[in-house]
């Protein structure tokens, strides 16, 4: 099998080149992979990917129908993905995660690959998506009575609305609250700025919350 590096190469000259196919078929190849973990898949294939086309040195300014065709491509793989994920499975935890993004914020792609890694660690996991608005939040929180509350934050302009959603949160809130994604994560005072129980970048970051909780 070649190496996740190769496959990343084959992967984004077909993103350059707008070639949804011949992307998904070398994403095909790589999950077909027993070598290949789903995390491995996602951190070094499928998120560098995206990156890869936001910071192409070849276009100064990358349009937004290419951007939103790299998306779509890397949204069909991680649809590809789910039966291994499924697969892979650890055991059941009996406990329940929500993951979603804030209202107006529309880059669900890392909250999405949360959830599956979620799913992979045993967490019976919904996934509502992106642009949540906060009554919705609040209402999905109620019926499903998570164990684990995961939101990603991509745009820094949002971390103002997270903190305001947190403080809606009930003040004994009866689950633990992750938060991630890049604003999160590139914000050197954001545990100031949001009160969480955990910040998540990644498999292994959930993986010792996971045993930080059961």
């Amino acid at each position: 099998m070649e190496s996740i590096n190769a496959l990343f190469d084959q992967f984004t000259e077909a993103l350059d080149e707008n070639d949804k196919s011949k992307a998904i078929s070398v994403f095909q190849k790589a999950l077909s992979s027993s070598d290949l973990s789903i995390p491995m898949l996602y951190e070094h294939l499928l998120a560098p990917s995206l990156n890869h086309i936001a910071s192409n040195s070849k276009d100064q300014e990358i349009p937004i129908w290419k951007e939103h065709l790299a998306s779509s491509t890397v949204r069909t793989a991680l649809e590809l993905s789910y039966p291994r994920v499924l697969t892979d499975q650890q055991p059941k935890t009996g406990q329940r995660a929500l993951v979603f993004c804030l209202e107006e914020e529309y880059h669900e792609l890392g909250a999405r690959m949360t959830a599956d890694y979620l799913t992979l660690l045993g967490f019976e996991t919904y996934f509502i998506g992106a642009n949540t608005p906060r009554k919705d939040i609040l209402e999905a929180i109620k019926f499903f009575n998570p164990n684990v509350v995961c939101i990603s934050v991509t745009n820094y302009f949002h971390l103002s609305r997270l903190h305001d959603l947190i403080v809606k949160l009930p003040e004994n809130r009866p689950f633990k609250l992750i938060v991630g994604g890049y604003a999160v994560h590139h914000s050197s005072n954001v545990e100031e700025l949001v009160k969480a129980d955990f910040y998540a970048n990644s498999f292994d970051d959930l993986k010792i919350i996971k045993e930080a909780i059961l």
